[in-house]
């Protein structure tokens, strides 16, 4: 699932390739938590439109805090995304614009999902 779409494990290997593996893990690991319970607390305090999107988009973090920490175990980020760099001079331009997919519920564990079942599919590991 390359090409106009962003992989987002890619993504995140190139967040953290960019602005490093501490600031992308505590940006990842402490983001996530925060955005899901700020979301619970509006849904059911008074706000319940903005809780329930910050829920639904804060679900959308799950995958990247996932690949960051496989990532930054691995020590795999520069690895990962130096193929799509040496082909495409406008690699970062892209991910950077498409990484605002984030902002749409769903919008980002869907396609994680849908990445990771058609990795599966072709035996990659």
């Amino acid at each position: 699932m390359e090409g106009r779409i962003i992989n987002v494990r890619k993504l995140v290997a190139l967040d953290i390739t960019l602005h490093g593996p501490r600031f992308i893990l505590i940006e990842f690991g402490v983001g996530t938590p925060a955005i899901l319970a700020v979301g619970g607390y509006l849904a059911t305090a008074g706000q319940p439109a903005l809780g329930v999107y910050l829920l639904l988009t804060g679900i959308n973090y799950i995958p990247a805090l996932i690949y960051a920490i496989l990532i930054v175990r691995a020590g795999t980020a520069n690895s990962e995304i130096a193929d799509g760099l040496s082909r495409d001079k406008h690699y970062i331009r892209k991910y950077s614009t498409q990484q605002l997919l984030i902002f749409i519920p769903f919008a980002i564990i869907l396609l994680a999902a849908a990445q990771e079942l058609t990795k599966s599919n072709q035996g990659e590991a």
